[in-house]
């Protein structure tokens, strides 16, 4: 799929695209893909009041949607192994999009940016790909930074992380201006790319090719000379005013505090290109799309170290809306002292903060079955480990300010080496039968 639009028809096709046909105020979105990205749906709004474009969220409602861009069973490999290869981009003619000079213009009359929690600064985009040439190197940098709604056609742009960081300060230092090209709407597992950490002289886009076994199409953009992923619904084009540094925040972050920078300099917008009818894709960063991602990459890169040492281990599986820091893992048959072995190699990745272990007959994705696991086959002064001074993610709130590191938590809730008492299962029936009536009543559908 090379397109926000190609990904949508095909999540359409399998019933997995609630859409709201009703007219909606944009300030009422966050709350409605709060309450609805449960279901396991992309969410689409079809009617905004005040703009003709549609706005779609919960784009990613779970890993099988990667696994299926993937193309294979096993997505966590198939993404390593893709991470291993590199795609040359391909170039394209730019059609089919309207240009609007944003010089005097508000960009709240073209975009339905969003103000996604209570104490939110103002409206944020975040899910801009921002791109730029570095001076020094001729390579273009891309990364997702947040952009804060400033008035007018004004943005605030926290590149704090390289490698836009970096290309900011070489501009800066050789006197030239910094111009940015900024992305909107594209396919997911273009996006996920985005995020990736790369090599400094890699474009993120060949990344992207290699996980996708195809070149991505790209068109340029004149005023920045920036290529662009081609098939993209938003295209923004302007320069960086270094004088117009502002307090940028607080926005409620993917680990559900607030985050305020002390000061982020301003884009200021000049062009903005837009497809027919456009859509756009709003993250609301503590819902369950933004986890997806998160945990999808922590979860790939988890497994593939910790199975070739614990070649036990059976599922893993990160608790949601804990931005990869809570995992679940069921085990096979194995002496309790390779538990507790473990749960300290787990413990010893930063993101991972808490981590259960469970025998093959409880549901690591239930955290009820998980509950019970913990409260009947954890012996609470014998299984659980307690270690502090460990190195966290930065998006955790305790880990800020403590430079002492953070205490993390091992579960031990296997019956493994403790003679406990056989599980009580349910009688099963006829598996057939039984998901026919089912999926009568309304049982999800899979992908």
């Amino acid at each position: 799929m090379d397109s926000l639009r190609e990904y949508l028809a095909f999540m359409q096709g399998r019933g997995l695209v609630l859409e709201i046909g009703e007219r909606v105020a944009r300030e009422d979105i966050p709350e409605m893909v709060e309450r609805l990205s449960d279901r396991g749906r992309v969410i689409r709004f079809d009617h905004v009041e005040g703009y003709d474009c549609a706005v779609v969220a919960n784009l990613v409602p779970s890993h099988e949607a990667l696994r299926v861009l993937l193309g294979g069973e096993d997505a966590y490999a198939l993404f390593l192994e893709g991470l291993k290869r590199t795609r040359k981009t391909a170039k394209v003619e730019k059609e089919g999009l309207e240009s609007i000079d944003m010089t005097g213009k508000d960009l709240l009359s073209v975009l339905p940016i969003l103000k996604h929690c209570e104490k939110d600064s103002a409206p944020f985009i975040t899910t801009g790909i921002v791109s730029a040439i570095d001076p020094l190197r001729g390579v273009v940098g891309r990364g997702i930074h947040r952009l804060e709604y400033r008035g007018g056609n004004r943005l605030g742009v926290a590149l704090i992380n390289p490698p836009l960081s970096d290309i900011l300060q070489n501009s800066k230092a050789r006197g030239e201006r910094m111009r940015l090209a900024v992305t909107l709407g594209v396919d997911p597992l273009l996006f996920l790319s985005m995020a990736l950490k790369v090599a400094p002289d890699t474009d993120k886009l060949e990344v992207a090719g290699g996980l996708k076994g195809r070149s991505v199409k790209v068109i340029d953009l004149v005023e920045t000379g920036v290529d662009v992923p081609a098939g993209a619904e938003f295209y923004l084009e302007g320069f960086v005013d270094y004088d117009d540094v502002r307090k940028d925040g607080p926005l409620g972050e993917i680990g559900g505090y607030y985050m305020t920078l002390e000061g982020t300099p301003t884009l200021v917008v000049t062009r903005i290109f837009r497809r027919s009818a456009p859509i756009y894709h709003a993250l609301l960063p503590t819902s369950l799309e933004g986890d997806a991602y998160l945990t999808f990459v922590s979860r790939a890169h988890v497994e593939d170290a910790v199975k070739k040492l614990f070649p036990f281990i059976r599922d893993m599986a990160f608790v949601q809306k804990t931005f990869g820091a809570s995992v679940v893992v069921s085990v096979g048959p194995v002496e309790r002292t390779k538990i507790r072995n473990l749960l300290m190699s787990l413990l010893a990745f930063p993101m991972i903060k808490k981590a259960v272990v469970v025998d093959v007959d409880v549901d690591p994705y239930s955290l009820r079955d998980v509950e019970w696991a913990v409260v009947t086959r954890c012996l609470a002064d014998q299984d659980v480990i307690i270690i502090g001074g460990l190195q966290g993610q930065p998006i955790d709130p305790q880990a800020h300010g403590r430079g002492l590191g953070v205490a993390k938590m091992g579960i031990d809730a296997t019956t493994q080496g403790k003679g406990m008492e056989e599980r009580a299962l349910v009688a099963p029936g006829d598996r057939a039968r039984i998901e026919k009536i089912l999926s009568s009543v309304g049982l999800k559908p899979t992908i």
